[in-house]
């Protein structure tokens, strides 16, 4: 799953849209999501030379060489593998990058894009984790899948600083990625977080049931809204089971329990929007 990027702080700030460079005549442009495209076709309407575009949204990687297109969306992210041997029915990574494969010489950096390094060989991961010790803290940014995190792979990230994530997507895995959480805080770090994707097939009580079971795990989960592989909007997509308010209060309460630990959700209910939204960042 193409996921957007949570990280924060000044020097791990990521673009959140299309960017581009050009080399003489030729424009570059990177597409994160399908909803960028109108807008990415009009920036090449308007180039007098020749357009190159690719990136997660046109579902193809652009074609360029000598560096990365990530390092102009953020300079501190890299991939030291592509593609996930999964294939999630709500993820595009398979139609984005079909071949899962480790690259053998990473540019290593101190965030860590790739879709499934739980599913990366033993050495693969050794080498990258080892590689990391010269960074004072890293990111894993993408979520781990828990069925893969060993003991093995927790002790190798104890060697490091850094931040771990599990993806909770759907009900019946509630119980490996408990022991997956588990694990990461006896073995590697404490510093973890858990995507949890609602409104694809779900409902708002089984959703929020989802959450708030994070929560009580001790982790402040990180909601993600269903966007279709093909969107042309972004939130333009509802699930029968869901109303736009609903899915609106519970992404926004969510998203923000670093202000709203103290209240419910019922009791962000309560409270007048407008008031909210003068006094929450």
């Amino acid at each position: 799953m193409v996921r957007e990027s949570t990280t924060t702080g000044d020097c791990m700030n990521w673009s959140k849209g299309i960017v581009r460079w050009s080399i003489k005549d030729t424009l570059y442009i990177s597409v994160p999501f399908t909803w960028l495209v109108g807008e990415a076709e009009k920036i090449a309407r308007n180039w007098k030379g020749k357009v190159l575009m690719g990136g997660p949204g046109l579902m193809k990687p652009i074609m360029c060489e000598g560096f990365e297109p990530i390092i102009f969306h953020n300079p501190l992210a890299t991939f030291t593998s592509r593609g996930c041997p999964n294939n999630c029915s709500f993820c595009a990574v398979k139609l984005l990058e079909p071949e899962f494969y480790e690259i053998p010489k990473p540019r290593l950096a101190p965030i860590i894009c790739d879709n499934n390094f739980t599913a990366c060989s033993r050495k693969h991961q050794e080498m990258v984790i080892n590689g990391l010790r010269t960074f004072p803290y890293s990111d894993f940014n993408q979520g781990f899948e828990a069925r893969k995190f060993t003991p093995e792979l927790a002790d190798i990230l104890g060697n490091i600083k850094c931040k771990v994530r599990f993806a909770f997507d759907y009900w019946g895995v509630e119980s490996v990625v408990k022991d997956a959480i588990d694990l990461c805080r006896k073995r590697a770090t404490n510093d973890i977080g858990v995507y949890c994707l609602i409104g694809y097939d779900d409902d708002p009580e089984s959703a929020i049931t989802r959450l708030e079971l994070v929560r009580s795990w001790g982790i402040d989960p990180n909601p993600m809204r269903y966007q279709p592989l093909d969107a042309k909007i972004k939130n333009g997509y509802l699930h029968h089971n869901w109303t736009e308010k609903k899915m609106v209060d519970v992404m926004r309460y969510y998203s923000r329990l670093q202000h709203l630990r103290f209240i419910t959700f019922e009791q962000y209910n309560a409270i007048p929007k407008e008031q909210l939204e003068l006094e929450l960042p």
